[in-house]
């Protein structure tokens, strides 16, 4: 797999090539984003994306010589109206990096997706399918449509995210530009396509013809016939008029090549999809206790000392649709995990059960835990952005060896407690809220067992319920501010010598003795949680 054979299959202009000193038969390996916090993160072949790092910026000659010293392949930036500096091309001459350039309004995420497809495209299977393209690669069989139909083709998901689409040289519109360049059809022509009845009468009859010209001069009219295997619909394609009229012809030869994409989506989405859903299904395996840790070690690459963490993502559904879009949502969310785990070199793993997804993070070295939440936070947002779907995240402890995957999943899912307890937060570490989960696990306790929540505490509790009094409240404010009067009698609202009065009346009474050290741990523990587990009327 060659750099021309990755830019050709990009084509429609998205990819500029700036520089290339070594030529652009280089070969090329993964498509990485970068990522500055790891200097490690180049390796020979890569084609890097340089997310963060305008080419304007002296971050930027820096960034292509790193890219020389892991002896990459290329380094992709957005294009700027200032064209490239020359210390730029002195650091890609020098480092024998070429110098690629896409348009500075498509989405990095989108480009790294698109990226991938390629470079599926180039080093396809050579099985050839009855259109004459390699089975399962979609941007040759795009090439195959555009050919056969006559004008420029999208091969489009269900949900009209492309897949594919050709590089020919047919007229296009501005809402074609719009869909390569966003990797979806805009959510405007969404609506006004379903609106219209559109993607109805696609789903249930043959070749569709779609013209706005009439409304719109400047979209071209369009012929869409859907492509299914058996009775599930696996997508669509659409072509766009070109130099000639879609005719009858067009409309037969649009309907066999939708016979004849069937295997190639198949194809497509079986590569894709099977080694991804086998470490998720063997993840599964070992979170719930089936199978031993230390399986994950050949299946996933990862060496025996790797560091791993557990990150758990609670995803946010609407609790009013139906059973199945939960699951599609949670199956799409996986997948997006997965596929930005890879953009940065993870050799991860993500399971969901019900609407958590689990994703392992293995580490050379134990992780700075801000990083992980910066990580779990980009993260979020391509959730956010992709499927408009919020979740919660809790971060596990980073264990020495994957005999600690299940204690670092205990610690993330402990920590999504402590977020459904704080609302306010989305996002936390164990290590930065150990504390607060520690008193939930406490919490649990108590229910299990009522001889935690028995005391002195009830004669205070008894005398607030009898008498409408305040003793429970006093007690805790004294604790809560360390023995500070001023400071818990403020808490309260009264008068310091009111709350001291409170207070040698309330030890009077109960018989605490806060100088003993077990006695005064106890007695906060309970005032914090343990009144209230049962029975609210006990508490405050």
């Amino acid at each position: 797999m060659a750099l021309d054979s990755i830019v050709e299959n990009v084509g429609a202009g998205l990819v500029e090539i700036i520089r290339a000193p070594a030529g652009l038969a280089v070969p090329v390996g993964e498509f990485v984003i970068n990522d500055p916090t790891d200097q490690r993160s180049i390796e020979p072949n890569d084609v890097i994306l340089a997310v963060g790092v305008a080419v304007s910026d002296r971050e930027a000659a820096a960034l292509v010589r790193r890219a020389g010293d892991g002896r990459a392949a290329a380094v992709i930036f957005k294009l700027e109206p200032g064209g490239v500096s020359q210390a730029v091309v002195d650091a890609s001459s020098d480092s024998c990096v070429a110098l690629l350039g896409v348009a500075p309004d498509i989405v990095w995420g989108q480009l790294h997706a698109l990226l991938r497809t390629a470079r599926a495209a180039a080093g396809a299977p050579a099985d050839v399918g009855p259109g004459g393209a390699p089975v399962g690669d979609l941007f040759a069989l795009a090439n195959a449509v555009a050919a056969m139909v006559g004008g420029a083709t999208t091969i489009e998901d269900p949900r009209s995210t492309v897949l594919a689409y050709s590089s020919t040289d047919a007229p296009i519109d501005q809402a074609r530009r719009e869909t390569i360049l966003g990797r979806r059809v805009p959510d405007g022509w969404l609506r006004r396509l379903r609106d219209d009845g559109i993607f109805r009468r696609l789903w249930a009859e043959g070749v569709v013809r779609v013209d706005y010209s009439g409304t719109d001069p400047d979209y071209r009219t369009r012929l869409a016939v859907a492509v299914r295997a058996g009775g599930e619909i696996l997508g669509s394609i659409w072509v766009i008029e070109g130099h000639r009229p879609l005719d009858a012809k067009a409309e037969t030869a649009l309907a066999e090549a939708g016979q004849i994409a069937a295997l190639h989506l198949l194809r497509h989405r079986a590569g894709d999809d099977l080694e991804r859903r086998s470490r998720g299904d063997l993840l599964r395996s070992v979170l719930g206790g089936r199978t031993p840790p230390e399986v994950l070690g050949p299946a996933l690459s990862i060496a025996p000392r790797t560091f791993v963490t557990i990150v758990a993502f609670e995803l946010d559904l609407d609790p009013d649709i139906s059973l199945a879009d939960q699951t599609v949502m949670v199956d799409r969310a996986v997948g997006l995990i997965a596929i930005h785990c890879e953009a940065f070199r993870r050799q991860a793993a993500s399971v969901a059960e019900g609407r958590i997804v689990y994703l392992l993070l293995p580490d050379r070295e134990s992780p700075d835990p801000a990083r992980l939440v910066s990580f779990a936070s980009a993260l979020l947002d391509h959730l956010a952005d992709g499927f408009k779907v919020g979740a919660k995240v809790g971060i596990g402890a980073t264990a020495p060896g994957l005999g600690g995957v299940i204690g670092s999943r205990n610690d993330a899912e402990q920590a999504l407690r402590v977020l459904a307890a704080e609302p306010a937060g989305t996002i936390a570490h164990i290590d930065a809220i150990r504390s607060r989960a520690v008193l939930l696990a406490m919490r649990d306790l108590a229910k299990q067992n009522p001889g935690l929540r028995a005391g002195k505490l009830d004669r205070l509790v008894a005398h607030d319920r009898d008498r409408q009094g305040a003793y429970v409240e006093t007690l805790r404010a004294y604790l809560d501010a360390f023995g500070d009067v001023a400071a818990a009698s403020s808490r309260v609202n009264v008068h310091p010598n009111t709350f001291r009065y409170r207070l040698r009346r309330l030890l009077e009474l109960s018989e605490i003795d806060l100088a003993d050290p077990s006695e005064r741990l106890i007695t906060h523990l309970q005032l914090t949680f343990l009144l209230d587990v049962d029975d609210p009327e006990r508490g405050q």
